[in-house]
C-alpha cells in the first residue's frame, strides 16, 4: 500500500497548525484550564487540535479520529483506518515557554500505524515517515533522508530512559554506547538523527498518540517497536494508555540485542 498522499497531508497539516500553535506559545497570558484527569491544556492545544480535526474531517470524513483533547468519536473502533492525534505532545513545556514541545500526528491502518509525523515548531524540526515511503527530517526546512544504522557496527548505540538505567550496569559490554534522556516517549524523536540502534525505557505514562507516530517512522525504516516482553503495542483500544514499558530498535538485529539487553537488566 502506497501511504505517500497521506503523508503529504500529515505533513502539510502541522505545518499549518504551527501557526496557531506559536501564536499560543508566544502569548504573555497564555489561557490555560485544567482538565478531569488533572492534566492542563491550553488555547494552543485547543486551537491546534481544531486545525487538525477539521482538516481529518474535510479530507478523509469516512476514517476514525482519536485525538487527546476530543472530540470523542464513538465509532472509531469500527473503522480500519483511524487518525491519532496529540495537538501539543508537551503541554507543560509549551505552558512554560520552553521549546521542547511537538504537534503529532499518525495514521493507523487495521490497528497498525503506517504514517507518523512529529513537528517541533519552536526549533522548526519535523521527521515524517511512513511504510514504503522511508523518512525524512527536516531541520530549518532543509531535508535529509533518515536511514537505519547498521547493526553490525562494532558499537551498539542505546538510548534510555532514567527509568531504564539499570540496563546499564547490568550489560557488561563495552561496546555499547548508552545515553540517557528524558521527556518520555518524545526521547524516540532522537534515535534515528543521532544514528542509534535503539531506545529502552520501563516506565510509560503516555496514551496511543504519545506513541503512534514515533512507531510509524521507526517501521517506515524497517524497524521495530514492542513492549518490554517483545510483543507489539495494541492501538486504537478502547483505553488508549500505553502499557508495559517500550523497546524501540531501527531494525529486527536491533531490536534483539536491545531486547536481550533487558532481560539481562531484569526490566
Amino acid at each position: 500500500m502506497n501511504y505517500r498522499e497521506e503523508l503529504s497531508f500529515c505533513v502539510d497539516v502541522v505545518r499549518r497548525a504551527a501557526t496557531p500553535a506559536l501564536s499560543a506559545f508566544e502569548m504573555s497570558d497564555l489561557p490555560k484550564f485544567k482538565k478531569s484527569d488533572g492534566t492542563i491544556v491550553t488555547k494552543g492545544d485547543l486551537d491546534v487540535n481544531a486545525l487538525i480535526v477539521e482538516s481529518i474531517r474535510t479530507q478523509y470524513p469516512q476514517d476514525g479520529l482519536l485525538s487527546e483533547e476530543g472530540p470523542v468519536d464513538p465509532t472509531r473502533r469500527e473503522k480500519a483506518r483511524c487518525w491519532v492525534v496529540d495537538p501539543i505532545d508537551g503541554t507543560t513545556h509549551f505552558a512554560r515557554g520552553e521549546l521542547d514541545w511537538a504537534i503529532m500526528m499518525a495514521l493507523l491502518v487495521e490497528e497498525k500505524p503506517v504514517v507518523g509525523v512529529v513537528y517541533r515548531p519552536a526549533l522548526d524540526e519535523l521527521q515524517a515517515g511512513a511504510l514504503g515511503q522511508g523518512a525524512t527530517q527536516f531541520d530549518n526546512g532543509v531535508p535529509r533522508e533518515l536511514l537505519a544504522p547498521a547493526c553490525e557496527e562494532s558499537m551498539f548505540r542505546m538510548i534510555h530512559g532514567p527509568s531504564a538505567a539499570e540496563i546499564v550496569t547490568a550489560s557488561g559490554e563495552d561496546e555499547i554506547l548508552f545515553t540517557e534522556r528524558g521527556h518520555g516517549l518524545m526521547a524516540m524523536f532522537t534515535i534515528l538523527p543521532s544514528e542509534a540502534h535503539a531506545y529502552v525505557t520501563s516506565r510509560t505514562s503516555g496514551s496511543e498518540w504519545d506513541l503512534a507516530p514515533h512507531v510509524a517512522i521507526l517501521s517506515s525504516v524497517g524497524g521495530l517497536v514492542t513492549d518490554l516482553k517483545g510483543k507489539c503495542h495494541p492501538f486504537n483500544k478502547i483505553d488508549s494508555r500505553v502499557r508495559g514499558g517500550v523497546v524501540a530498535a531501527v531494525s529486527p538485529d536491533a531490536h534483539g540485542r536491545a531486547m536481550s539487553l533487558v532481560r539481562t537488566a531484569n526490566l
